[in-house]
């Protein structure tokens, strides 16, 4: 059985575009926008807020890429059904390693 995968929103994104090919680079972790600078990521357990900042250039770099890295505890809400189908299906999938970013 896979350990359960960690969800992660990120929020706030400055470059839009550039952020949409940074975080190409994350693959094959599943990403999956929801709206203009918002995107849900889901990343093996062990996987921290900084880890993902730092990956997609947000922090650890000289970038001047602004946004926010939230790691998903519970949710709860309205939405299209298959996001919630998504974060059902991808929280129970087994993940990969990313690539460098």
């Amino acid at each position: 059985m896979a350990t359960p995968n960690t969800l992660f929103a990120l929020l706030g994104v400055d470059d839009v575009p550039g952020m949409e090919t940074r975080l190409a680079g994350l693959s094959p972790w599943p990403i999956q926008k929801i709206g203009d600078g918002q995107w849900l990521i889901v990343a093996p357990a062990a996987t921290t807020t900084k880890e993902i900042s730092d990956k997609l250039g947000i922090t650890g770099s000289d970038s001047p890429v602004r946004g926010i890295v939230l790691r998903v505890e519970n949710y709860f809400g309205r939405y299209a059904s298959f996001i919630w189908e998504w974060i059902t299906t991808k929280l129970g999938a087994e993940l990969g390693n990313t690539t460098t970013v």
